[in-house]
């Protein structure tokens, strides 16, 4: 679990990207919800910090708030392409 400045991170493990899921679904209102019910900059960086503590309970690699919030983005963009792409398909 150590940190090596310079090097790039591990990808997720299949075991991390569950966890993440299972941080981030719980706090998705708070964190992309309309206007009334968002939450400040602060209290989402804070709920991101959460998130990815509870990833370095796995062990695997230190984690930072800003990696985990970078991979649920990519995530969400694949999601969104892939049901786009199968919606695209199934209307033809």
């Amino acid at each position: 679990m150590a940190r090596v400045s310079g090097e790039r991170a591990p990808a997720f493990t299949s075991e991390e990207l569950e966890r993440l899921v299972d941080g981030v679904l719980p706090q998705y209102r708070l964190i992309y919800g309309t206007p009334e019910q968002q939450v400040s900059a602060n209290q989402k960086k804070g709920i991101w910090r959460a998130i990815a503590k509870d990833e370095r309970t796995l062990g695997v690699y230190d984690r930072r708030s800003t990696h985990c919030r970078k991979r649920w983005e990519d995530l969400r963009r694949w999601a969104r392409k892939t049901a786009e792409a199968q919606l695209g398909m199934a209307s033809q």
